[in-house]
């Protein structure tokens, strides 16, 4: 229903799909990751796409929740913990 409401986007590549929202919170405008599954490797390249939409939108965050896994893979790009979530600064 927010896919088709417009309140959440999908990206989706052969081989995975990502569900993300732009959320407004005490830090300003972020854009999340709701929902990602599939080939890690199309994920992965999947983000530089997904990072300037969010700059574009007004975004000054990606963020993301999830398995402790993410975090070992996602360091590498910039990402911290923040909380229980990860972060990038966009």
């Amino acid at each position: 229903a927010e896919l088709t409401a417009g309140q959440a986007q999908l990206w989706a590549g052969e081989g995975c799909a990502l569900v993300t929202q732009c959320v407004r919170d005490a830090s300003g405008l972020s854009l999340h990751v709701w929902l990602a599954g599939g080939d890690l490797g199309e994920i992965l390249s999947l983000r530089p796409g997904l990072e300037a939409w969010g700059r574009a939108m007004g975004c000054t965050r990606l963020t993301l929740n999830g398995r402790k896994g993410w975090a070992r893979v996602l360091r590498p790009f910039g990402f911290r913990l923040a909380g229980t979530d990860l972060e990038r600064r966009l």
